[in-house]
């Protein structure tokens, strides 16, 4: 209710670039006037966000509604079922608590989410719901019936078929079937049920890329010959290697298009190595194998671009971070470690934080936008909120070197940031460097 509140109350009244394609992907299911599941045409993404798309222009035409205000009802409700039931209850089936986090400890997450997040909702975009799925399946699945592992494979797929990355999590998302094989069901009759889960919800993406492009597999294709785009990853490595971050402005008071921070080194890498596209997975491991201090500063660069949120909204209409934002950011960073510094996970925390981890590292050599690292984020802001309280010093020397550790570290924070800032593409130079504050 209070983001639904919220949302109706922003700056923001209609969709943009990749909002506005999934919001339009949504009438490819009509031919003839008719609804046709398999009439979905579209290679680069899946079928089952443009779906939900076509849901909401149903209620839209049946209600007279402009398409904003019932995407941003949908959206609010994406955001009560993440903060509110599943990632809670994902917390205490992974932690073994007894009781999922207090209501207390709950709005703290939400909070603290709202903070750094809370403008995506307002649009028709495919990250949010996806870390939904994802995350309902990692809750659903530790569950030992065979109905919770259907549901749980029936999220899992929904989960890589809007965001195909995340098919990273699929192995250990099988492996914490493992552990309920004592308290229920045997573990291969829930696997069976994990897997005819994703089965029926792959089904239809597999009939499509067979009917439409003639490809036989349940995975998005994730290519566009309107684009020119064979293969969106390997696209999206080269995209790494010229840029740091991206950001997209919607204009007012900054011109319209993709704001880009270049990388300088990577773009000295690729012109050195004769390279103007990526054409295999191979050819990147090449550059890794030959470059592995370049790509690994590069890479770290990407981490911390990526992390490091300057607006609470993917659409830019003006650069305005606010530094207040950015320090709780860090400190909030800061704390999570503390959260975990000497505690040993368990063997089922393990396997969800790789499967929470796994597509992340997976984006971390692409051009960086900071929602590709959201569940990243999540868990950081997840930790603060739901973790224990860390163990301070005790005595004044550490409590001294600590407070010097947290300086230096929010000083290099501070100026990395600042150094990313400086990479960006000449147009937009002056917009940044007059907006900061």
């Amino acid at each position: 209710m209070v983001y639904a509140l919220y949302l109706f109350s922003t700056e923001y009244h209609n969709l943009y670039y990749d909002a506005e394609d999934y919001w339009q992907l949504g009438h490819r299911f009509v031919r003839a006037g008719r609804f046709e599941l398999l009439g979905y045409d579209d290679a680069m993404r899946g079928y089952a966000y443009p779906l939900v798309n076509f849901l909401c222009l149903a209620a839209r035409k049946a209600l007279g509604w402009p398409a904003v205000t019932v995407v941003k009802l949908v959206n609010a409700a994406f955001a009560g079922l993440l903060f509110g039931i599943v990632g809670p209850r994902l917390w205490r089936a992974t932690t073994g608590a007894p009781q999922p986090p207090s209501l207390v400890r709950r709005l703290a997450w939400a909070a603290l989410s709202f903070v750094f997040w809370r403008d995506y909702f307002n649009f028709s975009l495919s990250d949010f719901p996806a870390v939904l799925a994802l995350g309902a399946g990692l809750w659903l699945v530790q569950r030992p019936r065979l109905g919770a592992a259907l549901l749980a494979g029936m999220a899992l797929a929904l989960a890589l078929n809007i965001r195909p990355i995340y098919l990273a999590a699929a192995l250990p998302v099988v492996a914490l079937l493992w552990f309920g094989r004592a308290e229920g069901p045997s573990w291969a009759a829930r696997l069976a049920a994990l897997v005819l889960g994703g089965a029926l919800v792959l089904a239809p993406q597999w009939l499509i890329n067979q009917r439409h492009f003639g490809a036989r597999t349940p995975l998005v294709l994730s290519q566009s010959k309107t684009l020119g785009i064979h293969n969106l990853y390997l696209q999206k490595l080269k995209w790494g290697l010229l840029h740091e971050k991206y950001e997209s402005s919607v204009g007012r008071e900054l011109p319209t298009g993709q704001l880009l921070f270049i990388d300088s080194a990577g773009a000295t890498l690729l012109k050195a190595e004769g390279i103007t596209e990526i054409e295999a997975p191979g050819q990147y491991l090449g550059l890794v194998v030959r470059h592995p201090i370049t790509l690994c500063g590069i890479y770290a660069r990407h981490l911390f671009a990526g992390l490091d949120i300057s607006h609470p909204t993917p659409y830019l209409k003006r650069w305005d971070p606010s530094r207040p934002q950015q320090l709780l950011n860090y400190t909030l960073w800061f704390w999570a470690v503390l959260v975990a510094w000497g505690r040993r996970p368990t063997a089922r925390e393990m396997l969800v934080l790789t499967a929470l981890l796994l597509p992340c590292l997976a984006v971390i050599p692409m051009s960086m936008e900071v929602r590709f690292l959201l569940p990243l984020h999540l868990l950081l802001l997840a930790l603060v909120a739901f973790g224990q309280w860390p163990a301070w010093p005790t005595t004044g020397s550490r409590k001294l070197g600590l407070l010097l550790v947290f300086g230096l570290y929010l000083v290099g924070c501070f100026w990395l940031s600042n150094s990313i800032k400086q990479d960006v593409e000449p147009r937009f130079r002056p917009y940044l460097l007059a907006g900061s504050r």
